[in-house]
C-alpha cells in the first residue's frame, strides 16, 4: 500500500516523464529532461534525455530500491557508476521512507553539476582561443607589387655605386641623377677631388647615353 500511494504521488509529479513497466512487482522508468548550452553566442542548446529504472522490493522502503540507468547516452560508464553510488548512498541514508523523488532530484543535480562543469570547460577552452592573435596579412595587388619592385630596382642600383672617398665626384653626381637616386648635400664634393669609381658596375646604356652628351658638347 505505501508503495502504491507513492506511485500515484510520483505519477503526478512525472506526468510524461513516467513510465510503469509492471505492477508486481512495482517497476517503472523516470526520464528527465536535460540540456547543455552552447558557448557560442547565438549556439543552439543541446537537449538530452536521462533516465532511471527503478525496482522495488516488496520489503521496500526499509530496504533500498534496485536502481540502474534506463537513458544516459551523454554520460559516459565512468560518471553512471559514480551516480549510481551516490544514489544508493542517499537511497541507504532515506532507510524506511519513501525516497524515489530524493533520488530523482539527486540524479538531476549531479547531472546538471556534469553540464556545469562541461560547459566550464568549454568557456575556457574558447577564452584561451580568443587570446591568440589572428594575422591578417595585405592582400598582394599588381599596383601594390609593381610599387614595392621599383623600391627593390631602385635600392639595389644604388649599391652599384662604389665610392672610395668620402664625397661624390660630378661624374657620379651624373649618373646618380640620372638614375633619380636621391643624393644628400654631404655627399657632394669638390669635382676636382680624387675619387676610385669602379666603373664596371654602371649600365651599358647609361655609358652610351653619357658618351652621346660628351659628343654633343
Amino acid at each position: 500500500e505505501e508503495q502504491e500511494s507513492e506511485l500515484e504521488a510520483l505519477e503526478s509529479i512525472y506526468v510524461t516523464e513516467l513510465e510503469i513497466l509492471s505492477r508486481d512487482p512495482i517497476i517503472y522508468n523516470i526520464t528527465i529532461p536535460c540540456e547543455m548550452k552552447s558557448v557560442e553566442v547565438d549556439g543552439p542548446t543541446k537537449e538530452f534525455m536521462v533516465g532511471l529504472k527503478f525496482k522495488l522490493p516488496e520489503e521496500y522502503p526499509d530496504v533500498p530500491p534496485q536502481i540502474e540507468f534506463s537513458e544516459c547516452e551523454e554520460l559516459d560508464a565512468d560518471l553512471q557508476k559514480s551516480i549510481l553510488i551516490e544514489l544508493n548512498k542517499v537511497a541507504e541514508n532515506e532507510l524506511g521512507c519513501v525516497m524515489i523523488f530524493t533520488l530523482v532530484s539527486e540524479l538531476q543535480d549531479k547531472v546538471n553539476e556534469y553540464v556545469d562543469n562541461i560547459y566550464n570547460k568549454k568557456m575556457e577552452e574558447k577564452e584561451e582561443r580568443d587570446k591568440v592573435p589572428v594575422f591578417h596579412g595585405t592582400p598582394v595587388t599588381l599596383e601594390s607589387f609593381t610599387e614595392w619592385n621599383n623600391k627593390f630596382i631602385m635600392e639595389k642600383n644604388m649599391k652599384k655605386v662604389k665610392v672610395v672617398s668620402d664625397k661624390l665626384t660630378g661624374r657620379q653626381i651624373f649618373l646618380a641623377k640620372d638614375g633619380n637616386i636621391d643624393i644628400s648635400d654631404n655627399l657632394i664634393g669638390d669635382a676636382e677631388e680624387d675619387v676610385e669609381v669602379d666603373e664596371s658596375l654602371f649600365d651599358e646604356e647609361l655609358e652610351d647615353e653619357l658618351l652621346e652628351v660628351s659628343d654633343s658638347d
